[in-house]
C-alpha cells in the first residue's frame, strides 16, 4: 500500500514561495510567543443596554459584539453549551467521489489520485481541526483562516477577525480581505503566518500604507460564515440571547441576595419607659449592656438599642407556588435561541419531540458544514490529484446515525454502489475501510479464522451429498402426515 502522504507541490500556490519547501524540516506551527504578554487577550463586560445598541447598528458595532460573545462564551456554562451542541450535531463523515466518464477513465490513474485526495484528507484532521471552525462560525458567524500545506500535514491556522473582511467570492468561497496595518504594531508576528503575509506586507503595504486592505491568496486563504446570507458584517448568530443570558446572571445574584438576608437575624434591646415617658434605666448603663451584647454577637446577627418598638417588613412572595425565576429565565434563554429546552435537564423531556427539534437545529450545522465542504474542494480542484474528485460531507449526527445507516445499508442491498456512504455513517471512513479489509483478510486472516458454526440446515447438497437438506427428524417428533411419508417411501420428516 502507497504511504499516506500528501503529492509534492500540494501546498505550493503559483505565484508563492512553496510552503511545503519551507517547512520540509520544521513540521510544526507556531502561534504565538509566550513570553511576548502584551498580545494577552482581554475582555469587556458590557452592559444589557450595549447589546441593545450593538444588535440595532451589526454594520457598526461588529467588534462590540464579536467581544461580547466571546465574554459570554467564556462567562456562561449555558451559552457554551449551546455552541458546543450545535457543533455536536454533525459527526463530519464524508466520502470523496470522482466526477469522470468511466468510459475514459484510467483505472491506474483514478487509484493514484484517489490515494492522493485520501492522504490530504487525512492530513487535514478533519474531525479535530473542522469542530474548532464550527465552534467560531456558531459564536463570532464568521471564521476567517489559512492553510499550512506540508509533505505530511495540513494546518488551519484562524486569523485575527478584527483584521478581517469579506470582500470577493471564488468558486463559491469567499476570500479574506486582510488590513496588514495589523504588523505595524504587530511585526514581531510575521514569522508566524506564511509568507505571503510578509511578501505583501513589504512589497504591497509598506510602499504605499494607504493601501492597507489586501487580499490573501486563494485557496489556501478563505472565510467560512454562518449567516451567509449577509455578507457586509459579521452578526453573531445567537447575538439575539445575549440579553436574556444577561437576565439569567441578574436573576442568580437576587437569588443569592436574597438567599444571604433571610439567614440574617437581628436583637432589639429596648429601654423601658413609663407611662409618662421617662426612661426607666440610666441611658449610659443601657449603652453600655448594648455595646457587650453586641460585642459578642456573630456576624450574621446584628443589635439596636431602641427605646421604640419595631415591626419586621419584607418583600417575601406571600403565596405558596413561589417561582424559580433562575429556572424560568434559563428556559427563555433557550426559547430566545429557537432551541427546545427539553435537550437541557428538562424533566418533560419526550423523545419524538426531542428527535424533532434535533433535526431541525442539525440544519443550521449542517450549512455551515457545506460552507466548509467547499472550501476542500476549491483547494483541491487546484491541485492536479483532484481536479476531478469531490469531498462530500453526509448529514450525520450522533442523533440519526442508525437512521441514515439503515438507509444506505438498504441501498447497498438494492444494488446502488453506497458502501462506501454506509462506511462512513458508522464512523469507518474510506481511507480506513480498505485498508481495515486488507488488514483482517489478508494479512491477518481474521475472516478465514472467525467462521461462524454452519450446520446441515445451512449446506447445500454439493457440499454433503450423503446427507443434503436438514437431518433426519427422530419417530417421536413425527406427525401423522410425517409418518405416512416416510411409509410410503418419502423420508422428508
Amino acid at each position: 500500500m502507497e504511504e499516506a502522504k500528501l503529492p509534492d507541490g500540494a501546498g505550493e500556490v503559483k505565484g508563492e514561495i512553496g510552503i511545503s519547501q519551507r517547512f520540509a524540516l520544521i513540521n510544526r506551527l507556531i502561534t504565538r510567543d509566550l513570553n511576548n504578554y502584551r498580545n494577552a487577550p482581554t475582555f469587556i463586560k458590557y452592559t444589557k443596554d450595549d447589546i441593545a445598541k450593538y444588535i440595532a447598528n451589526p454594520y457598526r458595532y461588529e467588534k462590540q459584539l464579536r467581544e461580547a460573545v466571546i465574554y459570554i462564551y467564556n462567562a456562561s456554562p449555558h451559552f457554551r453549551r449551546l455552541i458546543h451542541y450545535f457543533v455536536g450535531l454533525s459527526d463530519l463523515a464524508f466520502v470523496v467521489a470522482p466526477n469522470i466518464d468511466p468510459k475514459k477513465a484510467n483505472i491506474e490513474t483514478v487509484r493514484r489520485n484517489y490515494r492522493k485526495v485520501l492522504a490530504f484528507m487525512s492530513a487535514l484532521k478533519v474531525r479535530t481541526q473542522l469542530p474548532k471552525i464550527l465552534t467560531v462560525c456558531l459564536r463570532e458567524d464568521v471564521f476567517y483562516g489559512t492553510m499550512w500545506v506540508t509533505q505530511d500535514d495540513v494546518i488551519i491556522q484562524q486569523l485575527p477577525s478584527e483584521f478581517c473582511q469579506i470582500e470577493t467570492i471564488e468558486d463559491n468561497v469567499p476570500n479574506v480581505s486582510f488590513n496588514f496595518a495589523y504588523f505595524d504594531a504587530h511585526q514581531d508576528l510575521l514569522d508566524y503566518y506564511p509568507e505571503e503575509f510578509r511578501r505583501k506586507y513589504e512589497q504591497i503595504y509598506k510602499k504605499d500604507f494607504r493601501i492597507r486592505w489586501i487580499e490573501l491568496d486563494s485557496p489556501t486563504s478563505f472565510a467560512v460564515k454562518c449567516n451567509a446570507d449577509i455578507l457586509e458584517y459579521a452578526l453573531p448568530p445567537f447575538a439575539g440571547i445575549l440579553r436574556e443570558l444577561y437576565d439569567i446572571e441578574e436573576y442568580k445574584d437576587l437569588k443569592l441576595t436574597r438567599t444571604a438576608i433571610e439567614n440574617y437575624a437581628m436583637i432589639i434591646m429596648k429601654i423601658p419607659m413609663d407611662d409618662e415617658g421617662h426612661w426607666l434605666i440610666d441611658y449610659d448603663k443601657a449603652k453600655s449592656f448594648w455595646s457587650n451584647l453586641d460585642g459578642i454577637l456573630p456576624d450574621e446577627i446584628g443589635s439596636v438599642l431602641s427605646p421604640m418598638g419595631l415591626d419586621k417588613i419584607d418583600f417575601e412572595r406571600s403565596n405558596t407556588g413561589d417561582t424559580n425565576t433562575v429556572a424560568e429565565a434559563e428556559q427563555n434563554m433557550f426559547t430566545a435561541a429557537g432551541v427546545s429546552s427539553l435537550l437541557f435537564n428538562n424533566e418533560k423531556a419526550s423523545a419524538n419531540a426531542l428527535l424533532l427539534s434535533i433535526k431541525a437545529d442539525q440544519m443550521i450545522t449542517y450549512g455551515i458544514i457545506k460552507s466548509i465542504e467547499n472550501v476542500i474542494n476549491r483547494y483541491l480542484h487546484r491541485q492536479g490529484f483532484g481536479r476531478y474528485w469531490n469531498c462530500t460531507f453526509l448529514d450525520v449526527s450522533p442523533y440519526n446515525r442508525k437512521e441514515m445507516g439503515d438507509q444506505y445499508l438498504k441501498a447497498c442491498q438494492y444494488g446502488l454502489p453506497m458502501l462506501s456512504y454506509y462506511s462512513a455513517s458508522q464512523g469507518l471512513g474510506q481511507a480506513e475501510l480498505d485498508s481495515m479489509a486488507y488488514l483482517e483478510g489478508d494479512v491477518l486472516r481474521l475472516v478465514d479464522r472467525f467462521r461462524p458454526i454452519v450446520n446441515s440446515a445451512q449446506k447445500s447438497a454439493a457440499e454433503d451429498e450423503k446427507t443434503p437438506g436438514r437431518p433426519t427428524a427422530d419417530d417421536e417428533d413425527l406427525t401423522d402426515s410425517g409418518e405416512q411419508s416416510r411409509e410410503d417411501g418419502d423420508d422428508w420428516g
